[in-house]
């Protein structure tokens, strides 16, 4: 069996993506949905601005699967809407080391990414070209924090024969 580390040195360093790869949003009426998120992201271009992506996917009723992006870029007129955006969905205001850090996504992602969330799409025609504003409302399962167990010693006075 080859080594994993000789295999992994030679293979190539840039990967090709064919335009089939790439990732599209699927389009669904406006609405509210229940939906997970399945990607987070905060990253830098080549010109130095920076963005955020949020990647949901429908998670019932009739679009159920279908993939919706949230797409914003981040500056002085978007920071509030960012901070409250990622405080709906992990409870707590970011810093910016929680959502970037040594040049790609921080820690934060790993809060984010699984969380079901209910959304609202709201689209606008804006110079003839519709613009898809997604809009996180609240979280509606928070897979980081489950119910609490009892305690080990709740079940200590229970009468067996209450059980039957």
């Amino acid at each position: 069996m080859a080594d994993i580390g000789n295999m992994f040195d030679s293979a190539p360093s840039t990967q090709s993506k064919s335009s089939s790869e790439e990732r599209k949003m699927d389009t669904v009426p406006d609405d509210s949905y229940n939906v997970e998120v399945t990607d987070f992201s905060v990253f830098v271009s080549k010109k130095g601005d920076y963005y955020v992506s949020w990647w949901f996917e429908v998670m019932s009723g009739p679009h159920s699967g279908a993939q919706l992006q949230r797409f914003t870029s981040v500056g002085p007129r978007t920071f509030s809407f960012i901070k409250s955006t990622v405080k709906t969905a992990v409870g707590r205001v970011p810093e910016w080391e929680d959502l970037f850090v040594d040049g790609r996504t921080g820690p934060i992602r790993n809060e984010i990414i699984g969380r079901a969330v209910q959304i609202t799409q709201k689209s606008r025609d804006y110079q003839g070209k519709v613009f898809v504003n997604i809009y996180v409302d609240k979280v509606i399962k928070n897979p980081s924090n489950p119910a609490p167990a009892p305690p080990a010693d709740a079940f200590d006075e229970a009468d067996v024969d209450d059980l039957f």
